[in-house]
């Protein structure tokens, strides 16, 4: 045991700050142990002490059950300070003297796998004994804030576990303040120190009142690479009477952090990550031409390194992109084993057919005990067969013609083989045949990747020859907008959905049943009034969900995800929209303004009628790969429903066998796991076996909820500076329009939007098509042109800017943009 266990072991009540060290979390918390490891090292961190976890007396949680947080937090700002924790914080607050800040710091907080930022409360410019006791008794209450009793949730740690310490520290009256990150929190790029800073206490800063000077430091220089001014909208003082205050100021872009200071700040967060072995996030002040470390802790959610070196950057973005759209949430083990997995094995097949191999699954997926940690991008990798791929690619092109290809027997042969799986009675098959409904699933969907192989060709070669007339001709910017407009099985739903959509505004009890009601009401109210009331919409629904109810609710790629035949509420919420106001009147044709452009080029104005005709056929060939591509998607759903629902019958049967707590609870299983279980119950050691892996699994899944699955990779190019940019990214479809920000985090939120509004999303499916109507615009987190989001736009009419990273955080509803849909940017109007 070091010295400082042993000076600090109960019942230390307070404890010096030079006392403590990185092993004491138990005592300190983890602000206060890295606190005390730093002081002890030599760092210039503000003099303080502790009022260790031995004085905090934890509360009864039995309230936390029935009347929420809120009434445990009162009970312990009413309990107090106990009489021999009151007189050993006054007397170490009289040796350290004047203003002090006073922070909580839990023992579950600045950890390496959860950070905890600004779940506890943290009090500035305390000045006073009495305001210093009332600073720690509210600290304490803090660990029962509804943030952070749900932040706690998510990461699956224990309310009774957690004991609160608090840090009081001699205030540091900042000249300026902010935050810095050994290495790229974003990118992952370990040699790029950021620093964000602003004038006054960090307050502003942490809490996002203002837009900070940004600076990015590369270290192995080191070198500033990147400095964008700050706004400095307001900086956060202290008060002469104690307590802080904010004041407001006119927007400025002036630099601010003294280059000094900047020298000063990479130097000792370089020897702070050296001496906690890994990247850390730093909070830090600089007064009267002095540093001061206020606060350390590890970089959480931390991205792996970016992808493999000598990779283009453009490269890097395009496929980031293109996998956080197709995956936006972390697959379950039955998802990599009875679905995902076996279709990327058939897809690897298939494009390793072309002449280009990638990494097999194994290798891509990431895992750590089954569960998916991150995904590494793909490197595509020639084979010699790409020598001869343009040959190959002709001849079949000669074999298929695409206009046929939707009366190919094989698009026949798998809806039976679907329609079979979906009769089937999952509660009265045997364990081994729901395992075999498993299996077959993925099956029946396999035909569709030998149906674009067989019909791809020809429209791949089509779209080839019209991208490259396009860039002679000077059109390249019409090639979106030419190929929209074509008819797909998705716009058939959608217009299944307005013409119920029209039903519920040509009935007044129907629509008063949609204003009034929300969308899980309405899933009630199907069942029960609206049966009597409105059979003829009930029936209509039902029919709807029996042709398009396989369709997904987030991704194609995920069994565990739900159709909308398992969510029906998700319908509903879109009828709700729809049905709320009437759609907008139709505009111009994107295709056919397009086409009347591209025909208007003198060379082909000009021309002779055989080219003419020769464009016409080619571009009518090249539409074709739309039509394919996106109706092989919605085939491949079909069994998806059937085995969701053997999936969770697996589920209650497990639960029922004391296996599982909860049905989804099977979700954290493999296929080859549940196929292993047999016909019969698990027996006693078997079972804790497999509990054990669920749980586990189930807690890992949960201390990963904010690293990103997909390593984000280099951000756009910044380009010049300008004040009324607010987002750059990739152009998903030409114009400009303003309007309303509405961000939809998901299907719960499609009745939301209003004509008009601009859609900012972190991406879209299919689903979310109906949606795209009424936007203004579109703005994703994710996605590039060849996105669904920007497709749709296209199709629309409407601008689109993809791959902004950050839109669904950065901007708020409401909130009035210009969307630059030409150059990819999100402006101030």
């Amino acid at each position: 045991m070091d010295r400082a266990a042993k000076e600090v072991s109960a019942p230390n009540l307070v404890v010096a700050l030079g006392l403590l060290g990185r092993t004491d979390p138990d005592i300190a918390g983890g602000k206060g142990a890295n606190l005390g490891e730093l002081v002890r090292a030599g760092f210039p961190v503000p003099a303080g002490f502790v009022v260790t976890t031995a004085a905090y007396r934890p509360p009864d949680l039995g309230p936390l059950a029935t009347a929420g947080p809120g009434a445990v937090r009162e009970a312990v700002v009413r309990t107090g300070l106990p009489d021999d924790v009151a007189a050993a914080v006054c007397s170490a607050y009289r040796d350290l003297g004047g203003a002090v800040a006073v922070r909580s710091s839990a023992t579950a907080e600045d950890l390496p796998e959860a950070a905890f930022a600004g779940q506890q409360d943290t009090f500035l410019n305390v000045i006073g004994e009495e305001d210093v006791l009332d600073a720690v008794v509210r600290c304490w209450a803090s660990v029962w804030t509804d943030r952070a009793v749900d932040y706690r949730a998510g990461h699956g740690i224990d309310h009774g576990r957690v004991r609160m310490a608090v840090v009081v520290q001699r205030m540091v009256d900042a000249d300026f303040a902010g935050v810095a990150f050994t290495c790229d929190p974003v990118t992952g790029n370990r040699h790029a120190l950021v620093v964000d800073a602003s004038p006054g206490l960090g307050e502003a800063v942490v809490s996002g009142r203002v837009s900070p000077e940004h600076i990015v430091v590369d270290t192995r220089r080191p070198k500033v690479v990147r400095r964008t001014a700050g706004h400095r909208e307001a900086f956060v003082r202290s008060r002469p009477g104690g307590g802080t205050e904010q004041v407001n100021r006119p927007r400025t872009t002036d630099t601010a952090l003294p280059a000094p200071a900047v020298r000063h700040l990479v130097r000792v967060a370089r020897d702070i990550e050296r001496h906690f072995g890994r990247p850390q996030d730093i909070e830090w002040a600089w007064a009267g031409g002095e540093l001061y470390v206020l606060q350390t802790r590890p970089i959480t959610a931390l991205p792996e390194r970016t992808g493999p070196a000598g990779l283009p950057d453009r490269f890097r973005r395009t496929v980031s992109a293109m996998l956080r759209e197709v995956l936006p949430v972390r697959p379950y083990p039955i998802d990599m084993t009875a679905w995902l997995g076996p279709l990327i094995t058939l897809l690897d097949k298939a494009v390793e057919a072309t002449g280009v191999a990638y990494p097999p699954a194994s290798r891509m997926f990431v895992e750590d005990n089954g569960v998916v940690v991150r995904v590494e991008m793909p490197v595509p990798r020639p084979t010699p067969r790409l020598l001869t791929a343009p040959v190959r690619l002709v001849r079949a092109a000669r074999r298929r013609d695409p206009a046929r290809w939707r009366s190919d027997p094989l698009i026949e042969t798998m809806r039976v083989r679907a329609d079979g799986l979906r009769a089937r009675d999952v509660a009265g098959c045997s364990w081994p045949e729901l395992t075999a409904l498993l299996k077959e699933g993925p099956r029946i969907a396999a035909p569709l990747l030998e149906l674009r192989l067989r019909y791809f060709p020809r429209t791949l070669l089509a779209l080839a020859v019209l991208y490259a007339s396009l860039c002679l001709l000077g059109r390249r910017r019409l090639t979106g907008a030419l190929l929209a407009g074509v008819d797909t099985l998705t716009a058939d739903a959608n217009r299944a959905l307005e013409d119920l959509a029209t039903a519920i505004r040509a009935d007044t009890g129907l629509s008063e049943a949609f204003a009034r009601r929300t969308a899980d009401e309405l899933c009630e109210a199907l069942r029960t009034s609206l049966r009597e009331t409105a059979p003829g919409f009930v029936s209509g629904f039902d029919a709807f969900l029996d042709v398009y109810g396989h369709r997904d609710t987030v991704t194609p790629l995920l069994l565990t995800q739900g159709t909308w035949r398992d969510r029906p509420d998700i319908v509903l919420g879109l009828l709700k929209s729809l049905a709320s106001q009437d759609p907008p009147p139709p505009g111009p044709d994107p295709a056919e303004q397009a086409e009347q452009a591209l025909f208007r080029h003198p060379v082909l104005r000009l021309g002779p009628e055989p080219l003419r005709s020769a464009v016409r056929v080619l571009l009518r060939q090249a539409r074709w790969f739309q039509q394919i591509r996106d109706d092989t998607r919605f085939l491949a759903m079909l069994p998806l429903p059937a085995m969701r629902r053997a999936l969770l019958e697996m589920g209650h049967r497990l639960v029922a066998a004391g296996v599982l707590d909860t049905p989804e609870d099977v979700f954290h299983l493999r296929l080859d796991e549940l196929d292993g279980i047999g016909s019969r119950p698990p027996a006693p050691g078997p079972a804790a076996g497999l509990r054990e892996r669920a749980s586990g699994r189930k807690a890992r899944r949960a201390g990963l909820a904010r690293t990103p699955l997909v390593p984000p990779a280099p951000a756009q190019p910044l380009g010049p500076a300008h004040a009324d940019v607010l987002l750059r990214g990739v152009p998903g479809s030409a114009g400009t329009a303003e309007g309303p920000v509405r961000v939809v985090r998901g299907p719960d939120g499609f009745a939301a939007l209003r004509n008009g509004d601009v859609l900012v999303a972190a991406y879209t499916s299919p689903a979310w098509t109906p949606l795209f109507r009424r936007a203004a615009a579109v703005v994703t987190d994710t996605g590039g042109v060849a996105s669904h989001a920007a497709i749709v736009a296209r199709e629309y009419g409407i601008p689109a800017v993809m791959a902004t990273v950050d839109a669904t955080t950065r901007l708020s509803d409401g909130q009035n943009v210009l969307v630059d849909g030409d150059h990819g940017l999100v402006l101030r109007p």
